[in-house]
């Protein structure tokens, strides 16, 4: 059982630390640069750069929260 609030603690402060801090990730691996803005043609540059940021950002924050999910999930079986 303390092996799983372990687990649990470590899978949350993982996934809460990629969430939390999702912009300089992106920016340190120029995720940005990456992502296709197909859908957005009828902005500006500009705005086409913000689009493609903010769908790393969001990418990079959907990771975090799918990694902590289970985290939750263990902690509530282990904890209860």
């Amino acid at each position: 059982m303390v092996a799983y609030r372990i687990l649990s603690l470590i899978l949350i402060a993982a996934g809460a630390a990629i969430t939390y801090s999702a912009k300089p990730i992106v920016v340190k691996l120029k995720l940005d640069e990456k992502m296709t803005a197909d859908e957005a043609e009828e902005l500006s540059e500009d705005k086409i750069k913000e689009y493609r940021f903010l769908k790393a950002m969001v990418r990079v924050k959907t990771a975090g929260l799918l990694l902590m999910l289970p985290g939750v999930f263990l902690a509530l079986y282990a904890f209860r």
